[in-house]
């Protein structure tokens, strides 16, 4: 009897409580499953948790969009590092949900027979996928600054082949609104500083050439970005939100290597239709963890990139891409 207690109890534990493997974690299990009276008899309520044990999301950097395939139904919600959650009612039943971040890990699937009146507490953790066919990556937080010498109406539309994730304010095939010389963006009766997208990018579009790259210590991550930003000539604003947006993520690194790409050379990944003849100034950091330096004295590099062109009408988009793996 109490063998027969102690493999039960062993059973019912979660079996990362055993381990530091990833492999341990479980990828979708059931938390909690209890009897609601604020729920109806015919529907029950699914509430999904993800966790990210390793980091691997990097949600304090960024959101994330999760898409949800709801018996053949898709539906997106968004994940942060301050709400890790979401949930939605269902018709009780049987059903089958599969969950899909990026092709960077593996799609999850979750089918099970749920109880009328019941809540769900169901938790969702990505892993890696391993198989680099058609692989995806995340084209994150191009934000584009516009600025005019008088209150000026413009047409913006994004023409790209990936798959936009997130916009702000929302993008439906473009936005129009005002800028201004200060900077504000007005769009329907709303200030904005910054117009934001991200999107998933086909890896093979990426034709990238590391042999002059430049590498630093992780350490020198923020002189490195402010020599840079200053020489683009990027006013405080711009390089503050740089700065504070990468920085973080490159300064955990213990090596660092980094590329530049600017203007005609972003025009392959995505290209901007800005009505108006606003002059466009575009750059994008693409930067990976590497284990060693290839000289062990390493001086701080300035990238050679065209400064910024601030006359007339324009505007200023930064961007970047974290590289996972070596592409």
């Amino acid at each position: 009897m109490i063998q027969k207690l102690i493999l039960l109890i062993s059973l019912s534990l979660p079996l990362y409580g055993f381990s530091g493997l990833k492999e341990s974690y479980p990828s979708v299990w059931v938390i909690k499953d209890s009897l609601s009276k604020s729920i109806h008899q015919d529907s029950v309520r699914l509430v999904f948790n993800v966790t990210d044990h390793y980091n691997q999301l990097m949600l304090n950097q960024h959101a994330a969009v999760i898409q949800v395939k709801i018996d053949g139904k898709m539906k997106k919600y968004t994940v942060t590092d301050k709400k890790r959650s979401f949930n939605f009612l269902l018709p009780k039943g049987k059903h089958s949900l599969s969950f899909f971040l990026n092709a960077n890990f593996e799609e999850l699937h979750f089918e099970k027979e749920l109880t009328g009146g019941h809540y769900y507490e169901i938790g969702l953790n990505f892993k890696e996928s391993y198989n680099n066919s058609g692989r995806q990556i995340m084209l994150e937080k191009p934000v584009i600054y516009l600025y005019s010498e008088t209150e000026e109406a413009f047409t913006l539309k994004i023409r790209t082949d990936a798959e936009l994730q997130f916009t702000y304010p929302a993008y439906q095939d473009e936005w129009k609104g005002t800028a201004s010389k200060s900077g504000i963006i007005q769009m329907n009766g709303t200030n904005y500083p910054y117009l934001f997208w991200d999107a998933q990018l086909s890896a093979e579009r990426l034709k990238l050439n590391w042999e002059d790259a430049d590498q630093l210590i992780g350490e020198q991550t923020t002189a490195y970005l402010s020599a840079n930003l200053d020489h683009l000539g990027f006013n405080a604003k711009e390089k503050a939100d740089f700065i504070t947006y990468w920085g973080p993520r490159m300064q955990k690194m213990n090596y660092v290597e980094v590329l530049w790409i600017q203007n005609e050379a972003i025009q392959d990944i995505a290209s901007l239709d800005i009505s108006n003849g606003f002059t466009q100034n575009r750059v994008y950091i693409i930067f990976k963890e590497i284990n060693d330096l290839k000289d062990e004295t390493l001086p701080l590099k300035l990238t050679k990139l065209k400064p910024v062109n601030r006359t007339n009408n324009y505007l200023v988009e930064w961007g970047g891409i974290e590289i996972q793996s070596n592409l």
